[in-house]
């Protein structure tokens, strides 16, 4: 797009179009017009004072618009030169920004930065230094970031005006009751603000909520206010409806009450808001029992903002604070830190970063083992066996983490790497490599009740791998039999031989036949396979064949392709995912299994299938335990706000199962026989 800004050298800001009436003559009362400066490519963001617990520092951020005195600003002089005041700061402090692009955030201080305004074609406007006009603001990251300088041709550097009548308020009473719900349910929900066609949200937070909020709108606005996302645990009204309908702001304002009470029958908790206050992701659930009845809860915390391969990632971890019935079903220690991507600064490529959990409590022993992708390649880039290089690899750590009899503790080992110890078992024997890229299915190992052949109960993972020569996601399965210190592949190489020639994130479960199966990613539906025993000691058998659950069965959803995860109680095999087109309505889907093993093929485990909506609103991954009552499940998976916030709920399944379904979750003779 052409814009002005090629003759900024030439002109440097000559005025050559018409001054839109946003500028005060002077900061004396009568001569000022308060203005709001909202964000051209999200304009449901303005520039605002950050008012937040360093005041002093006056930082200016960009932010969701509420319409308060902080994002009202004059602008005084011209276009050509002007300087910026806020109003709750006043005039003894102006905009100042120093240096060039990215190099430091805008502030109010005294003196201030002589600024000017550049129009682009689209109307917009570059609001930059006088003495820099090829930058201008900019949101640098969005919502609560700060405004730093950026190129001006950029969309997130161009800004649009509206005066603000200060004559008239819209004033929001909060009338509050915040006690009786979970402590770490804190954030309440979204109220959501149109103006003029324009809608912006506000996160409203117990620890933060004031009694009420002065609201300022541009001229002649029509509006309208209601509730956006309620979250888990309250109830939210405005004026006891769900919204307010559009109208204009009376001569002599208005007042508005928004009702917030506990809703007493929620079970969701939230676990981990996403992002941080620190402005971090977290991502990609991991649940598990322990033996001693602990529940524990792992996953991802982003510094780097991104998957494994951008940089440092950790693994944080939540449990219960006491096991079995002595846990009150929602107190859970504080987040702990098990695995410390050091990022740049690591000293070993594999110590770069850690994710996507992959967790199983043994049933004997109070141990739980945690597999995770490791190190600084992203998922397509590992190279393992191209051109003879096996030095950069998706790698690979596995940690324990062992309850202690004496200190009536869990501890944490350190993440060791295990890449060679697994990517091996993808060579045939003529030495070609069947896995370039590889990671293992994040959410949970499966465990065996039927077979125990080593130290422990075999357990079983998958994964999601490239081949060199196939560059199409597929999956392999995994198997253990002293619980994750060696591994071995289960059934034979060879892509016209793997269990999902097209799978994507892919899980395991064993069946009551002590068969295994495998459910992989995929839009619209699942791939599924079961591997059928010929020696269970030497882990011998075959594959059944490949199926899209959607093509030939019940089990089928919306065009999202998203990790879910399979769970056998008893006889009812569960499976979730969510529903919608998109990452939205995670669901756990059921089906009662029969006595017959001959009943489970690919194709039968594919119809049959009934579903229990969890969430209605974004979501994402889920994954699943059987809680320590044997028949009920905990349930933890993605969802907003911020679409990635950790969820945990358990999942009375007494209450949400038809009596004769209820009845099959206690294994049947096939499901309690062991395989010898």
């Amino acid at each position: 797009m052409r814009s002005t800004l090629c003759l900024v050298a030439a002109l440097a800001c000559t005025v050559t179009w018409a001054m839109p009436d946003i500028f005060s003559i002077s900061t004396t009362e009568g001569d000022l017009v308060p203005v709001q400066i909202y964000n051209h490519r999200d304009k449901g963001y303005v520039v605002k004072m950050n008012v937040g617990d360093d005041y002093n520092e006056r930082p200016v951020n960009s932010g969701a618009c509420g319409y308060t005195e902080n994002e009202v600003w004059y602008l005084v002089g011209t276009a050509e030169s002007f300087k910026m005041y806020n109003h709750t700061a006043g005039f003894a402090l102006a905009l100042t920004l120093s240096g060039g692009e990215s190099a430091s955030a805008a502030t109010l201080a005294p003196g201030g930065t002589d600024l000017c305004l550049t129009r682009h074609d689209d109307g917009s406007y570059a609001i930059s230094p006088k003495a820099n006009v090829a930058q201008s603001f900019n949101m640098y990251g969005g919502n609560g970031a700060d405004i730093k300088l950026y190129s001006s041709a950029d969309n997130g550097s161009r800004w649009h005006f509206r005066r603000i009548d200060m004559t008239k308020a819209l004033t929001i009473n909060y009338n509050a009751t915040l006690e009786g719900g979970y402590e770490q349910n804190h954030m309440i929900g979204q109220l959501a603000f149109t103006v003029d066609g324009i809608t912006s949200t506000a996160m409203l937070d117990k620890s933060t909520i004031e009694s009420s909020t002065t609201c300022f709108l541009p001229e002649g606005a029509t509006f309208s206010v209601g509730t956006g996302l309620t979250c888990h645990g309250w109830t939210m009204d405005v004026n006891g409806a769900a919204t307010l309908d559009a109208q204009t702001l009376p001569a002599e304002g208005l007042v508005v009450d928004v009702n917030i009470g506990v809703d007493k029958d929620s079970k969701y908790q939230y676990l981990y808001y996403s992002p941080s206050a620190e402005g971090h992701p977290y991502r990609i659930p991991a649940i598990t029992t322990t033996a001693n009845g602990y529940v524990f809860a792992i996953n991802d915390y982003r510094p780097c903002g991104n998957d494994i391969g951008y940089g440092e990632v950790d693994l944080v971890m939540r449990h219960s604070t006491a096991p079995g019935k002595r846990w009150d079903g929602h107190s859970w220690i504080p987040e702990t830190k098990i695995a410390d991507g050091l990022g740049a600064a690591a000293p070993s490529v594999w110590q770069v970063g850690y994710g996507d959990p992959a967790i199983v409590a043994d049933r004997e022993t109070n141990e739980i083992l945690v597999m995770s992708v490791c190190g600084n390649r992203t998922c397509w880039s590992g190279n393992y066996g191209v051109g003879g290089d096996e030095e950069n690899p998706n790698r690979i750590s596995r940690l324990y983490i062992k309850y202690n009899k004496k200190t009536k503790q869990w501890e944490a080992g350190q993440p060791e790497e295990v890449t060679y110890d697994i990517y091996p078992l993808f060579k045939d024997a003529e030495g070609r490599v069947h896995s370039s890229s590889m990671f293992i299915g994040a959410g949970r190992i499966a465990q065996s009740r039927k077979v125990k052949v080593g130290t422990h109960y075999r357990i079983y993972c998958a994964v999601w791998t490239v081949t060199k020569d196939i560059r199409q996601h597929h999956n392999y399965a995994l198997y253990s039999d002293d619980f994750g210190k060696t591994w071995h592949l289960l059934g034979s190489l060879g892509y016209d031989n793997c269990p999902s020639r097209w799978g994507n994130e892919p899980k395991c479960e064993e069946l009551p036949d002590g068969s295994v199966l495998l459910s992989s990613r995929k839009s619209y539906g699942r791939y599924f396979n079961v591997f059928r025993y010929t020696d269970v000691a030497k882990g011998e058998g075959y594959w059944e064949g490949e199926v899209a659950t959607d093509a030939v069965g019940n089990l089928k959803w919306g065009a999202n392709s998203t990790n879910g995860e399979p769970l056998l109680i008893g006889n009812v095999l569960f499976q979730s995912a969510p529903t919608g087109n998109g990452r939205t309505d995670v669901s756990v889907f059921y089906k009662v299994l029969s006595d017959n093993p001959e009943d489970y093929t690919p194709t039968h485990l594919s119809n049959g299938w009934t579903e229990i909506k969890v969430s209605d609103e974004e979501s994402a991954y889920s994954s699943m335990t059987i809680l320590p009552d044997g028949k009920s499940i905990g349930f933890f998976y993605e969802e907003a706000p911020g679409g990635y916030s950790m969820v945990y709920v358990p999942l009375d399944l007494k209450s949400l199962l038809p009596s004769e379904v209820y009845k099959a979750l206690t294994p049947s003779r096939t499901a309690r026989r062991k395989l010898k």
